[in-house]
Formats: structure tokens, sequence, C-alpha cells
């Protein structure tokens, strides 16, 4: 096994710890002990291998395979009635801690299945988005000014923590959107455009040289139809852009008109941060 690689990932390291531990298994089903002892001898084996899988040194996975051999020649053995194997057996089991005959704990359980209500609920409806029913004419306890905040140029309203799942999906879906669009406008630019170009070119020596026409009249050329690719493009990143400055004008509205109203309230609300905090447009 080449040392700079860990046991655990060479596979003639796990295929030979994978067959001792199912050939112990197996032997120790069929030795010729008392039921308790069979099972105790079974879970040590289980919980034993289960401690042992993390080890490294090849000084100690010698010694550990050298032990599960040798265990597994007097299990061998004691199937066929060698009353040695089985005494070695017996006083092996009795001088084993208590803590290492026990039944190994299961894996994790699995995750409850979610309640499909709640899985419909995950995103609000129209009639109950934040920038449709804030700012609150009325609270029952102290009112909680919400904070303007931007995740990498897309504007939204910090309310409490943790964070909505609906709330991370459209941000997250916003950012790979506006990703997404960047790269194939790099592509049309860098890419597919000079290509374009050098084909125009090809057919006008095409039709300069054979007189070889390619298309009809009217029929636009390469470079052309991927111009306007790049412009649609971006005439999307900028309605995008359009549709992210009026939101953000929403939310700003919402957050004065929140601040304003909790202050007539009695409330003192800290804008900005608390070492530096920004003086507040009303007096309060």
């Amino acid at each position: 096994m080449p040392r700079f690689l860990r046991p655990k990932q060479s596979t003639q390291h796990r295929v030979a710890a994978i067959a001792l531990y199912r050939a112990l298994l197996s032997r120790c089903s069929s030795a010729t002990l008392p039921d308790e002892d069979r099972t105790s001898m079974r879970n040590a084996i289980r919980n034993k291998f289960r401690k042992n899988r993390k080890i490294q040194s090849p000084y100690q996975l010698g010694l550990v395979f050298r032990a599960g051999y040798e265990t597994l020649d007097h299990l061998d053995a004691s199937t066929t009635g060698d009353t040695r194997s089985i005494s070695f057996l017996t006083s092996l089991i009795s001088t084993l801690p208590k803590g290492l005959k026990r039944t190994p704990p299961l894996g994790p359980r699995p995750p409850p299945p979610q309640d499909p209500s709640k899985k419909l609920l995950a995103c609000l409806p129209p009639e109950k988005a934040v920038l449709n029913v804030r700012p609150y004419a009325k609270v029952t306890g102290p009112r909680h000014v919400p904070i303007l905040a931007s995740a990498n140029g897309v504007p939204f309203l910090r309310l409490k923590k943790p964070q909505p799942p609906a709330l991370s999906r459209v941000i997250r879906q916003k950012l790979e959107r506006r990703i997404n669009r960047f790269h194939l406008r790099i592509e049309l630019n860098n890419f597919w455009i000079p290509i374009g170009r050098q084909e125009d070119e090809w057919d006008a020596m095409l039709e300069k040289r054979f007189g070889i026409k390619e298309g009809g009249r009217g029929e636009p050329k390469w470079a052309d139809a991927l111009q306007e690719a790049s412009q649609l493009n971006l005439d999307a990143y900028d309605k995008d852009m359009a549709t992210d400055r009026e939101i953000a004008r929403k939310m700003i509205r919402i957050v004065d008109e929140e601040t304003r109203l909790a202050l007539q309230e009695g409330q003192k609300v800290v804008r900005g941060r608390k070492g530096k905090p920004i003086r507040p447009r009303w007096p309060t």
C-alpha cells in the first residue's frame, strides 16, 4: 500500500478488512459456544471494527489484523470441537469489557417526512407578500423595523432570524440567473461573434471568387444574428436591474414608514451600525 494513501482509501486494505469482518461474523454464528457467549462475541467484533476503522499506523494495523486472524483460526477450530480453541474463546469473552459486548448503536435515523401542508406554505401567497402587507398600521407587541440588506446586489428585507427558506431560494435563483447571463454575454462577445465574422468573411470570399452565394436576399449575416443575441442578453440584464431598483425603492419606503411609526409609538430605533449610528430623519 502506498504510504501517501490513507488505509481506508486503499482498495487492497478495504477488501482485506471487509473480508476479515465477514469471515469473523460468519464463523461466530457457527461456533460451538453458548448463545450468550456467541452474541457477546458478535457484538465485540462489530464494536471493535467500528472503533478501529480510522487507524492509520501500519504497526497498529498489523496488530489488529494479526489478532483478527488468530481469533478466526480459533473460531474455525471450535466448529470441529477443538476443546483448546473453545476454552480460549470462552476465556477471551469473559475478559472483554462490558461496553464492548453491548449491541452497537444503530445508524442515524432518517429525518421524519415533511408535512405537505408546511411545504405548500414555504412560499407566501401574493396577498401575504412582505411588499404588499408592510408597513403594518397596528401591531400587538413591539414593532420590529425591517433592515434593508443586499446579497451581491439583490435587495431584500431582513425581518427575523433564521432567514426563511423561500427568501434564500429567491436570492439564490436571482444570483444564478445573473451569473449565467453574464457568462453567456462573455461567450457571445469573445467566442461566437468573432466566429460569426469569420463565417461572413468566408461567404464573401466564396461569392467573390466562385459566385457561390449562401442564403437568399434579406437573410441576416452570421455576425448580425449573434449581435442581436448579445443585445437581447443585455436588454434582459437591464430589465432585471430596473426591477431590482424598483423593489429597492419599495423596500426603502417600507423601512422609512416602519421607522416613523415605531418612533411615534415611543420606541428607540437605531439605524446603521451600533458603533456608528445614523441620525434619525424624524425628531424623537
